[in-house]
């Protein structure tokens, strides 16, 4: 066989690595990454929520000192809505709470609670007892209502209106 008769083609090189599809352990590193920052916001959400709540209870406890000292009820519906109000501020970031009033706000105030609705007594000592100093409360069991109410709560996204 005569060599210069045999069909040779000239050396060929690969064609260039392309950088789409990135290799295996791009892909695991892009990953971590979207689940770490992930974790990261999840952790930060928690404590952020959990630090408001924790103030909101430490005031709770001293709003129920002073009412033991003075056992006025209308006293006590104001400090109480002072503080649903202030910190309803601080989990609503569209800070659209802070002017509801009536049937707004008590809709805001079962958005707010984690379990769904919140009891008539917090409803009522929050939306009239303030305004109306004859308003007939029962301060003990306001008190009762409250903390676990308070402990419930749930930082909100949007609110419908």
């Amino acid at each position: 066989m005569d060599p210069a008769k045999i069909p040779l083609r000239d050396i060929h090189l690969p064609a260039p690595i392309s950088w789409w599809p990135p290799a295996t352990g791009w892909w695991v590193g892009a990953g971590l990454l979207i689940l770490a920052t992930t974790m990261a916001l999840l952790v930060f959400y928690r404590h952020r929520r959990r630090r408001i709540q924790r103030a909101a209870l430490n005031e709770l406890a001293g709003i129920e000192t002073r009412y033991r000292e003075h056992v006025d009820t209308h006293r006590l519906a104001r400090e109480l809505s002072r503080l649903a109000r202030r910190t309803s501020l601080a989990l609503d970031p569209t800070r659209g709470s802070a002017a509801a009033t009536g049937a707004e706000w008590r809709g805001h105030l079962d958005g707010l609670n984690a379990l769904g609705s919140t009891d008539e007594i917090i409803k009522t000592a929050l939306t009239r007892a303030p305004y109306r100093p004859d308003e007939a409360l029962d301060g003990d069991a306001l008190l009762a209502a409250f903390r676990p109410w308070l402990a419930s709560l749930r930082t909100v996204r949007r609110l419908s209106k």
